[in-house]
């Protein structure tokens, strides 16, 4: 599953920088309806994208088509467009529906750190930068970018300053500014649907079938302690996000002789979560790659 490494600098590459410059000599207004002919080039071009969207929504919906895969490209530009300007700083029009943010506020207030479990359903980085704006959170991103440092480049010179706030997990010193973030009661947020090379993982079933999914934001808890939070940020209208926060443990206990069935509980847990808000938002999918590990 970590080919998706590859696919990330080739795939959403073009189209973040095409609209980086779009955004900078245009309006946004200008820039949306330019949307359907950028994502019409793309499904033209991308049999492999056509491909494993077909396959997804075979499984979330029982039957997929052409429309399925263009609605969830057009979905997936706009986020990223939302993604620019959010990150940009320019987020007064845009809203967010909330469900448990308060609990991340009250682990704050407790001086608690703590691991917020995300995901490429929806966007993540958007609805991060809007959750810890408006609900004052100390949020630091765990995220591997030795396969999209171009990427990289584009967020840091979008917000220098959030820049300053991704951590990435190759680095030597790694696990020391996640336990600094931690004991200072700040967030760890880490995606929890993507397998980096070398990682650990483990197997849970989506949709009926085997995945690979991390293992590392579980054992990183466990060692550190804290509570761990799964959170979805979804796009559901025009500038309008439905974010939804779920305690998954107050504390991940791995007992020694237990270990791996009780690492799998946690992961399968929280793929039956995933799998939950892909039904309720299927367009918000956006891993363009062969998910599962058996062959189409």
């Amino acid at each position: 599953m970590s080919e998706w490494i590859e696919k990330e600098e080739r795939g959403s590459l073009w189209m973040m920088r095409l609209m980086f410059f779009l955004c900078r000599h245009t309006g946004q207004l200008l820039v949306r309806p330019l949307l359907y002919p950028i994502v019409t080039y793309f499904f033209l071009t991308s049999p492999e994208t056509r491909a494993s969207s077909l396959r997804f929504y075979s499984r979330v919906k029982g039957r997929a088509d052409w429309k399925d895969c263009f609605r969830q490209l057009l979905c997936f530009s706009r986020t990223l467009l939302d993604r620019i300007f959010i990150l940009s700083g320019n987020t007064k029009r845009y809203t967010v529906t909330s469900q448990g943010r308060e609990m991340l506020i009250e682990e704050q207030k407790r001086g608690n750190g703590m691991i917020l479990l995300g995901s490429h359903l929806g966007s993540f980085e958007a609805c991060r930068v809007l959750v810890r704006e408006r609900a004052g959170l100390d949020v630091y991103m765990v995220a591997y970018f030795a396969g999209s440092k171009k990427i990289r480049a584009i967020l840091d010179e979008l917000n220098p300053e959030l820049a300053s706030r991704i951590i990435d997990p190759t680095e030597s010193d790694a696990i020391f500014k996640m336990r600094d973030v931690i004991e200072k009661g700040g967030v760890l947020a880490i995606l929890a649907d993507r397998v980096g090379i070398g990682e650990k993982k483990t197997v849970a079933r989506f949709f009926g079938e085997e995945v690979d999914l991390p293992a590392g934001p579980y054992l990183l808890a466990h060692i550190l302690g804290c509570p761990v939070y799964s959170f979805f940020g979804l796009l559901s209208g025009k500038y309008h996000y439905d974010s939804y926060v779920e305690r998954v443990a107050q504390r991940i206990v791995l007992p020694r002789k237990e270990r791996q069935q009780a690492l799998d509980q946690y992961v399968q847990a929280y793929a039956d979560r995933l799998e939950h808000y892909c039904r309720k938002y299927p367009y918000n999918w956006f891993n363009f790659y062969a998910f599962w590990k058996s062959k189409p």
